[in-house]
């Protein structure tokens, strides 16, 4: 199984893989340069990276994108550097090699509106990189018929990121009833598109509408959702990717232990 947390490349982009197998991780995921700045830096050490990568049995590394971010924006200068951000964010993953960008939909009053204006952007981009569209707590991408929207008019390769808290507090019943939810993922979406999955848990219940993760089996999902869902067949092979807290009670490497305990 493919378990790893989102990790620290502030040494260079190559220390993504000493970073994620201090915490026992075996895939990774990175911001490519601060996630609440425009700026970037030149990207250092290519061929290291492209290197290890290589030869590491760390697979996949996502890169995810700025929170700044919003590809849904009618702010005419939002809008203009949110697309900057993504040129430069998918012209780093090319450098790289690295196959996976994960970005939020965006966020607009008018979802109708916020949906045509992301298909609109995102069609100006092009890119070999494979995107991925995160499911979200509330607006756009909370609803799994956003997702398959974008997907379907959009001509970039594209899949899904299924946030578990997202899901969760957007109101899908992944504890007790994870096989309809993924039969509706299935029949609107489709599984296939499925290509990574955030690990976390949610402090708030089911259809809160708050975004507020948690270590795996201390939030409202709990431990036995955690087991069934991380088991299930249709999701055993999905990578999964923590953005759990880091705190005084654990940390990644705490989380990932408790994931590689519930696995059968």
């Amino acid at each position: 199984m493919r378990i790893g947390a989102h990790v620290s490349i502030a040494k260079g982009f190559p220390s993504v893989f000493d970073n994620i197998k201090s915490i026992g991780g075996n895939c990774a995921q990175i911001f490519s340069h601060s996630p609440r700045g425009w700026k970037f830096k030149d990207v250092q050490k290519v061929e290291e990276f492209k290197e290890r990568y290589k030869k590491k049995d760390i697979k996949p590394i996502v890169i995810h994108n700025s929170y700044l971010v919003n590809l849904a924006s009618m702010d005419k200068e939002l809008h203009k550097k949110s697309m900057e951000n993504m040129r430069k964010e998918f012209e780093t993953a090319e450098v790289l090699g690295i196959d996976y960008v994960n970005i939020h939909p965006g966020s607009n009053k008018d979802v109708k509106i916020g949906l045509r204006r992301i298909v609109e952007s995102l069609n100006s981009i092009e890119t070999k990189a494979y995107l991925l569209l995160e499911n979200t707590v509330r607006g756009i991408g909370s609803e799994f018929e956003n997702l398959t929207y974008i997907i379907k008019n959009i001509t970039i390769k594209c899949g899904v990121t299924l946030d578990t808290c997202h899901v969760y507090a957007a109101g899908y019943d992944i504890v007790s009833n994870l096989d309809n939810v993924l039969d509706e993922f299935d029949s609107i979406i489709g599984l296939e598109k499925l290509k990574l999955i955030h690990l976390n848990d949610s402090k708030f219940e089911l259809g809160s509408k708050r975004d507020r993760h948690e270590h795996i089996g201390l939030g409202k999902i709990g431990i036995e959702g955690f087991r069934n869902f991380i088991n299930h067949p249709k999701l055993r092979d999905i990578p999964k990717i923590l953005e759990t807290p880091v705190d005084e009670r654990q940390g990644f490497k705490e989380n990932i232990e408790v994931v590689k305990s519930l696995v059968e």
